[in-house]
């Protein structure tokens, strides 16, 4: 089955905010250092390889981790109503949980979003740490 986490951690939804305390920073900085075409490999030719070789297995790992999550989801969400353990799609009821059941949908819950984080949490971390902007060149070949 599954750990639900966020009920052992209730501050773990902390990471959801925190996205958006790292992320709009890289978001605004890297505005003024890769330029209005902000592609993903014009940032990767200004890291290591092999941060770019991790943040491509980052990627692979949250598409995946994504499509596992949808899979494991069966159209709805968890929660608890009047006492029962029930699963919900946008507030009408698609069926009742066992309580072990109920554990394994928040734990995959909480797996569904954390691919997510970690790829918000890398890209921003990569920027910040490891891009240099001598190592991108423009389409003259004369570094930026």
């Amino acid at each position: 089955m599954g750990v639900n986490l966020a009920a052992r951690v209730p501050d773990i939804w902390l990471l959801h905010i925190g996205i958006f305390i790292v992320f709009m920073p890289f978001v605004l900085v890297s505005r003024k250092e890769l330029g209005r075409e902000r592609t993903l490999w014009r940032l990767r030719k200004g890291l290591p390889n092999w941060v770019a070789v991790v943040g491509t297995m980052l990627f692979i790992y949250a598409i995946t981790n994504f499509f596992l999550f949808m899979l494991h989801t069966e159209g709805g969400n968890p929660a608890v109503q009047d006492g029962r353990y029930v699963l919900l799609n946008h507030g009408k009821l698609i069926r009742e949980l066992a309580p072990s059941e109920f554990t394994a949908f928040k734990a995959n819950e909480l797996r569904g979003l954390s691919g997510h984080w970690l790829l918000f949490y890398f890209v921003s971390a990569a920027y910040f740490l490891f891009w240099k902007p001598a190592r991108v060149e423009n389409l003259t070949g004369m570094p930026t």
